[in-house]
Protein backbone atom coordinates (compact mmCIF):
# COMPACT_ATOMS: atom_id res chain seq x y z
CA UNK A 1 0.00 0.00 0.00
CA UNK A 2 1.32 3.75 -1.01
CA UNK A 3 0.90 6.54 1.69
CA UNK A 4 1.99 9.55 2.74
CA UNK A 5 4.47 9.78 5.55
CA UNK A 6 1.71 11.43 7.34
CA UNK A 7 -0.30 8.54 6.86
CA UNK A 8 2.17 6.34 7.66
CA UNK A 9 2.71 8.03 11.16
CA UNK A 10 -0.60 7.23 12.00
CA UNK A 11 -0.30 3.68 11.07
CA UNK A 12 -1.15 1.34 14.92
CA UNK A 13 -1.01 -2.28 15.72
CA UNK A 14 2.55 -3.08 13.89
CA UNK A 15 5.97 -2.53 16.18
CA UNK A 16 8.71 -1.96 13.91
CA UNK A 17 6.65 0.74 12.11
CA UNK A 18 6.80 2.70 15.53
CA UNK A 19 10.51 1.75 16.16
CA UNK A 20 11.11 3.68 12.83
CA UNK A 21 8.72 6.20 13.09
CA UNK A 22 11.22 8.94 14.35
CA UNK A 23 13.51 7.89 11.09
CA UNK A 24 10.78 9.42 8.94
CA UNK A 25 10.86 12.98 10.56
CA UNK A 26 14.90 13.42 9.86
CA UNK A 27 14.43 12.24 6.26
CA UNK A 28 12.97 14.01 3.23
CA UNK A 29 10.28 11.11 2.09
CA UNK A 30 8.72 11.73 -1.11
CA UNK A 31 6.06 8.43 0.31
CA UNK A 32 6.17 5.25 1.75
CA UNK A 33 4.86 1.45 0.21
CA UNK A 34 4.18 -1.09 3.23
CA UNK A 35 2.94 -4.23 3.18
CA UNK A 36 2.19 -6.76 6.16
CA UNK A 37 1.40 -11.04 5.48
CA UNK A 38 1.77 -13.65 7.84
CA UNK A 39 5.65 -13.87 7.31
CA UNK A 40 6.61 -10.66 6.95
CA UNK A 41 5.92 -6.72 7.71
CA UNK A 42 7.94 -4.39 5.56
CA UNK A 43 7.89 -0.82 4.37
CA UNK A 44 10.01 1.22 1.50
CA UNK A 45 10.66 4.10 2.51
CA UNK A 46 11.33 6.62 -1.06
CA UNK A 47 13.94 9.84 -0.04
CA UNK A 48 15.18 12.93 -1.67
CA UNK A 49 19.15 12.08 -0.35
CA UNK A 50 22.19 12.89 -2.24
CA UNK A 51 23.37 9.39 -1.83
CA UNK A 52 20.29 7.05 -1.02
CA UNK A 53 17.16 6.40 -3.12
CA UNK A 54 15.20 4.25 -0.93
CA UNK A 55 14.88 2.33 2.43
CA UNK A 56 13.28 -1.01 2.90
CA UNK A 57 12.92 -2.31 7.05
CA UNK A 58 10.99 -5.83 7.54
CA UNK A 59 10.82 -7.91 10.42
CA UNK A 60 9.15 -11.69 10.25
CA UNK A 61 9.50 -14.95 10.30
CA UNK A 62 11.04 -14.68 6.70
CA UNK A 63 14.09 -13.29 8.54
CA UNK A 64 14.19 -15.74 11.48
CA UNK A 65 12.97 -13.15 13.70
CA UNK A 66 15.32 -10.60 13.16
CA UNK A 67 14.57 -6.64 11.47
CA UNK A 68 15.80 -6.76 7.90
CA UNK A 69 17.46 -3.03 6.47
CA UNK A 70 18.48 -2.37 3.09
CA UNK A 71 19.63 0.82 1.52
CA UNK A 72 19.40 1.22 -2.16
CA UNK A 73 22.14 4.06 -3.00
CA UNK A 74 22.67 6.25 -6.09
CA UNK A 75 26.48 6.95 -4.94
CA UNK A 76 27.98 3.50 -2.81
CA UNK A 77 31.44 5.41 -1.35
CA UNK A 78 30.47 6.37 2.01
CA UNK A 79 29.27 3.03 2.56
CA UNK A 80 32.27 0.91 0.41
CA UNK A 81 34.44 2.75 3.02
CA UNK A 82 32.91 1.49 6.08
CA UNK A 83 31.45 -1.98 5.09
CA UNK A 84 33.12 -2.71 1.75
CA UNK A 85 32.48 -3.34 -1.56
CA UNK A 86 29.45 -5.02 -2.88
CA UNK A 87 30.82 -8.57 -4.19
CA UNK A 88 27.38 -9.04 -6.47
CA UNK A 89 27.87 -7.33 -9.71
CA UNK A 90 26.44 -3.88 -10.44
CA UNK A 91 24.53 -3.92 -7.11
CA UNK A 92 24.33 -0.93 -5.28
CA UNK A 93 21.96 -1.99 -2.11
CA UNK A 94 23.90 -3.32 1.16
CA UNK A 95 21.84 -5.23 3.35
CA UNK A 96 22.43 -5.75 7.29
CA UNK A 97 20.31 -7.25 10.21
CA UNK A 98 18.65 -5.86 13.53
CA UNK A 99 21.46 -3.18 15.28
CA UNK A 100 24.08 -3.29 13.30
CA UNK A 101 21.29 -2.48 10.33
CA UNK A 102 20.22 0.48 12.56
CA UNK A 103 24.18 1.52 12.85
CA UNK A 104 24.15 1.34 9.18
CA UNK A 105 20.85 4.27 8.69
CA UNK A 106 23.01 6.46 10.56
CA UNK A 107 25.26 7.11 7.67
CA UNK A 108 22.20 8.53 5.86
CA UNK A 109 19.91 9.75 8.60
CA UNK A 110 22.68 10.61 11.40
CA UNK A 111 21.66 9.39 15.11
CA UNK A 112 17.70 8.76 14.00
CA UNK A 113 17.49 6.05 16.05
CA UNK A 114 17.18 9.02 19.77
CA UNK A 115 15.18 10.97 17.80
CA UNK A 116 11.99 11.76 20.11
CA UNK A 117 8.14 12.56 18.67
CA UNK A 118 6.22 15.39 19.97
CA UNK A 119 3.66 13.15 21.36
CA UNK A 120 6.88 11.42 23.44
CA UNK A 121 8.45 14.13 24.52
CA UNK A 122 5.04 15.57 26.00
CA UNK A 123 4.69 12.48 28.05
CA UNK A 124 8.13 12.55 28.83
CA UNK A 125 7.55 16.70 30.30
CA UNK A 126 4.28 15.25 31.55
CA UNK A 127 5.73 12.61 34.06
CA UNK A 128 8.71 14.39 35.08
CA UNK A 129 7.22 17.43 36.43
CA UNK A 130 4.91 14.77 38.72
CA UNK A 131 7.85 13.98 39.99
CA UNK A 132 9.05 17.64 40.87
CA UNK A 133 8.32 18.81 43.94
CA UNK A 134 4.31 18.46 44.29
CA UNK A 135 1.83 19.12 46.73
CA UNK A 136 0.75 15.48 46.18
CA UNK A 137 1.98 12.31 48.33
CA UNK A 138 3.95 9.83 47.20
CA UNK A 139 1.22 7.41 46.90
CA UNK A 140 -0.39 9.95 44.87
CA UNK A 141 2.41 10.74 42.40
CA UNK A 142 3.40 7.10 41.48
CA UNK A 143 -0.52 6.26 41.00
CA UNK A 144 -0.61 9.68 38.41
CA UNK A 145 2.58 8.22 36.81
CA UNK A 146 1.81 4.63 36.47
CA UNK A 147 -1.50 5.99 34.82
CA UNK A 148 0.40 8.45 32.35
CA UNK A 149 2.68 5.70 31.26
CA UNK A 150 -0.57 2.91 31.36
CA UNK A 151 -1.75 5.08 28.21
CA UNK A 152 1.14 6.15 26.38
CA UNK A 153 2.46 4.77 23.15
CA UNK A 154 4.95 3.29 24.58
CA UNK A 155 2.88 1.11 26.94
CA UNK A 156 0.92 -0.13 24.20
CA UNK A 157 3.28 -0.96 21.70
CA UNK A 158 5.17 -2.74 24.71
CA UNK A 159 1.71 -4.53 25.23
CA UNK A 160 0.91 -5.25 21.44
CA UNK A 161 4.60 -6.97 21.04
CA UNK A 162 3.39 -9.20 23.63
CA UNK A 163 0.42 -9.96 22.12
CA UNK A 164 -1.47 -8.31 24.93
CA UNK A 165 -0.32 -11.07 27.76
CA UNK A 166 1.81 -11.33 30.27
CA UNK A 167 4.75 -12.39 28.96
CA UNK A 168 5.84 -14.95 32.05
CA UNK A 169 2.11 -16.84 31.94
CA UNK A 170 0.48 -16.08 28.77
CA UNK A 171 -2.68 -17.13 30.48
CA UNK A 172 -3.04 -13.92 31.98
CA UNK A 173 -4.84 -10.78 29.88
CA UNK A 174 -5.95 -8.61 32.31
CA UNK A 175 -4.72 -5.69 33.98
CA UNK A 176 -1.27 -5.78 32.11
CA UNK A 177 1.50 -3.11 32.92
CA UNK A 178 4.12 -2.17 30.55
CA UNK A 179 6.88 -2.75 33.10
CA UNK A 180 10.06 -0.13 32.50
CA UNK A 181 13.21 -2.88 32.45
CA UNK A 182 15.51 0.36 33.24
CA UNK A 183 13.50 2.40 35.60
CA UNK A 184 11.69 5.55 34.20
CA UNK A 185 13.98 7.87 36.58
CA UNK A 186 17.16 6.30 36.17
CA UNK A 187 17.05 6.63 32.23
CA UNK A 188 17.95 9.06 29.36
CA UNK A 189 14.88 10.46 27.55
CA UNK A 190 14.81 8.50 24.47
CA UNK A 191 15.08 5.17 26.95
CA UNK A 192 11.64 6.35 28.53
CA UNK A 193 10.28 5.87 24.90
CA UNK A 194 12.09 3.26 23.95
CA UNK A 195 9.45 -0.38 23.55
CA UNK A 196 12.71 -2.43 24.16
CA UNK A 197 12.91 -0.97 27.31
CA UNK A 198 9.76 -2.73 28.47
CA UNK A 199 8.09 -5.84 29.53
CA UNK A 200 4.46 -6.48 29.56
CA UNK A 201 3.67 -8.16 32.97
CA UNK A 202 0.74 -9.18 35.34
CA UNK A 203 1.03 -6.36 38.71
CA UNK A 204 2.23 -9.05 40.74
CA UNK A 205 5.25 -10.01 38.34
CA UNK A 206 5.64 -6.59 37.70
CA UNK A 207 6.09 -5.62 41.73
CA UNK A 208 8.68 -8.97 41.88
CA UNK A 209 11.04 -7.45 38.67
CA UNK A 210 10.91 -3.91 40.18
CA UNK A 211 11.99 -4.92 43.42
CA UNK A 212 14.91 -6.94 42.04
CA UNK A 213 13.41 -10.80 43.05
CA UNK A 214 13.19 -11.75 39.20
CA UNK A 215 14.93 -10.77 36.29
CA UNK A 216 15.71 -12.72 32.70
CA UNK A 217 19.06 -13.61 31.16
CA UNK A 218 19.61 -12.87 27.76
CA UNK A 219 18.18 -16.38 26.32
CA UNK A 220 14.86 -14.93 28.31
CA UNK A 221 15.17 -17.39 30.83
CA UNK A 222 13.98 -16.36 34.30
CA UNK A 223 16.37 -15.67 37.35
CA UNK A 224 14.83 -15.73 40.77
CA UNK A 225 16.46 -14.67 44.06
CA UNK A 226 15.22 -14.21 47.33
CA UNK A 227 11.86 -16.28 47.00
CA UNK A 228 11.79 -19.41 49.00
CA UNK A 229 9.61 -22.23 47.63
CA UNK A 230 6.03 -21.26 49.35
CA UNK A 231 6.65 -17.92 47.88
CA UNK A 232 7.24 -19.53 44.19
CA UNK A 233 3.98 -21.52 45.21
CA UNK A 234 2.30 -18.86 45.36
CA UNK A 235 3.21 -16.56 42.48
CA UNK A 236 2.90 -19.52 40.29
CA UNK A 237 6.22 -19.54 39.48
CA UNK A 238 8.27 -23.10 38.79
CA UNK A 239 11.33 -21.55 37.67
CA UNK A 240 11.68 -22.57 34.48
CA UNK A 241 10.03 -19.55 32.87
CA UNK A 242 10.85 -18.01 29.71
CA UNK A 243 10.48 -14.94 27.69
CA UNK A 244 11.01 -14.14 24.29
CA UNK A 245 14.20 -11.19 24.31
CA UNK A 246 14.51 -9.03 21.43
CA UNK A 247 18.12 -7.97 20.63
CA UNK A 248 17.24 -4.51 21.65
CA UNK A 249 15.89 -5.40 25.20
CA UNK A 250 19.39 -7.42 25.81
CA UNK A 251 21.33 -3.84 26.81
CA UNK A 252 18.61 -2.83 29.43
CA UNK A 253 18.57 -6.52 30.77
CA UNK A 254 21.98 -6.72 31.73
CA UNK A 255 21.65 -3.21 33.30
CA UNK A 256 18.44 -4.84 35.35
CA UNK A 257 20.65 -7.55 36.61
CA UNK A 258 23.61 -5.88 37.63
CA UNK A 259 21.60 -3.14 39.08
CA UNK A 260 18.21 -4.22 40.86
CA UNK A 261 19.14 -8.28 40.83
CA UNK A 262 19.17 -9.03 44.63
CA UNK A 263 21.45 -11.62 44.87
Amino acid sequence: MKTTPEEFLALTGYPIFERIKPLIGLLDVKYIRWWSTDVVTTAEIHIVHPTAKHITIGQGSNYSGRTRIAISLKDVAIFEKTYGKLTRKNSKTYVKYDDEGFNMLQLIAGDWDHAISVPDLELILSVDSLLGPSSLSEYERKALVKQRIGHSRFAKAVKERAGNTCQINTNISRNLIASHIKPWTLSKNYEKVDIDNGLCLSPSFDGLFEDGLISFNDDGSIIINDLSESEMSAYGLLGTESIKITTGQSKYLAWHRVNKLKV
